[in-house]
């Protein structure tokens, strides 16, 4: 893979989220655009990025 590492699974997964809700909706998004499933995905990977920050890329 390029000599890049893989991201981990829940951060990877946390991406896919992001990826689908830019062009389509769930059950759970409401009518004013929120949704919770999509802030619980950008707050795990901002502590993803902190961490790496902190402990360096790993």
């Amino acid at each position: 893979m390029c000599g890049h590492r893989e991201l981990p699974y829940l951060i990877a997964s946390a991406w896919r989220c992001l990826d689908h809700h830019r062009d389509r909706r769930c059950e759970k998004c409401t009518a004013t655009g929120f949704c919770p499933v999509v802030e619980a995905a950008r707050t795990r990977i901002r502590a993803w990025r902190r961490y790496r920050s902190v402990f360096g890329r790993r």
